[in-house]
């Protein structure tokens, strides 16, 4: 009998590095690509659905509700003047006219009554924005701190109710309740 010689196969060694990171990097390609195209399309629908827009007014209304709350419960009896005009600035609408309606009396009460009122905001939230007729309704905690000659100054905590109107100057108060 004869033996065939027989030789072994050639070795050909590992497969060149190429061959294996091409699956790995198609994956990675596709992956990036729908993720791309998703995060693509959820920013154009953000830009075009109104909710940004809807949320930089409500930030707006929110700082000018606190700033009405404040002038609107701070009075200084010495300087009855100014501060009533701060609140016809700060308010619109029915609130305005009752101001402007009823100034002489109270810039009569307030000097008569030598108090001084001085408010800070405690928390508020605004509760309704229609930015289409452009009110808003604003619920805003105040302390206010009630001074008097002779006395020791009170602090009264308050809830109120704001309702908010859109005008060529800004937000403002055009109606405002106290809650209970």
């Amino acid at each position: 009998m004869t033996v065939l010689d027989e030789r072994p196969a050639a070795d050909p060694g590992p497969a060149p590095a190429r061959h294996d990171l091409v699956r790995p990097l198609t994956i990675a390609v596709a992956v990036a690509a729908v993720l791309a195209v998703v995060l693509g399309v959820l920013w154009a629908v953000t830009l075009t659905d109104g909710g940004r827009e809807l949320a930089e007014t409500r930030d707006v209304v929110l700082v000018d509700a606190q700033r009405a709350a404040v002038t609107l419960n701070s009075l200084d009896s010495a300087a009855v003047e100014p501060g009533l005009d701060a609140w016809e600035q700060m308010s619109t609408g029915g609130l305005l006219d009752e101001f402007r309606a009823n100034r002489a009396e109270y810039a009569q009460l307030v000097a008569a009554s030598q108090r001084t009122t001085t408010a800070t905001v405690v928390d508020a939230a605004v509760a309704e924005l229609d930015l289409r007729s452009g009110v808003a309704r604003v619920l805003v905690g105040v302390d206010v701190e009630v001074s008097q000659a002779g006395q020791e100054p009170t602090l009264v905590r308050n809830r109120i109710q704001l309702e908010m109107t859109r005008t060529e100057q800004g937000w403002k108060a055009s109606n405002a309740d106290v809650l209970e």
